[in-house]
């Protein structure tokens, strides 16, 4: 019986030794280099964004995509409705703008009320 036991410690510290020996050669390579860090527009470190335990929030700053624009070059992205000026407002990003076969501008027809008609040039189904 106390083989045994004496066998069983001889196994455990050779175990941890050779586990300790481990981590040591880990803990001592160097490190690899750090990819370049992103930049915001306005010179701000950005990255991954994560959530903070400790500070119960999310912690970070998000990297942005690159904004769009419309094919005339104004800003564009999504549309929300504003309550103080009761319209929708803001460009929204579509696809490129679509003609009609004999070149000119189609799209949605709307009723215009100054003109008491329908103002637009539907496009063709297909």
């Amino acid at each position: 019986m106390m083989r045994l036991s004496l066998s069983a410690l001889a196994a455990s510290a050779a175990l941890f030794g050779a586990s300790f020996a481990v981590s040591s050669a880990i803990a001592q390579t160097p490190p690899a280099a750090a990819p370049a860090q992103q930049m915001t527009s306005d010179g701000k470190p950005c990255g991954p964004v994560a959530y903070s335990a400790a500070e119960q929030k999310y912690v970070g700053i998000p990297c942005n995509a690159a904004p769009t624009q419309t094919s005339d070059g104004k800003p564009c992205g999504p549309v929300a409705y504003s309550a103080a000026e009761q319209k929708y407002v803001g460009i929204p990003c579509n696809a490129p703008a679509q003609q009609t076969s004999d070149g000119k501008p189609c799209g949605p027809v709307a009723y215009s009320a100054a003109e008491q008609k329908y103002v637009g040039v539907p496009c063709p189904t297909k």
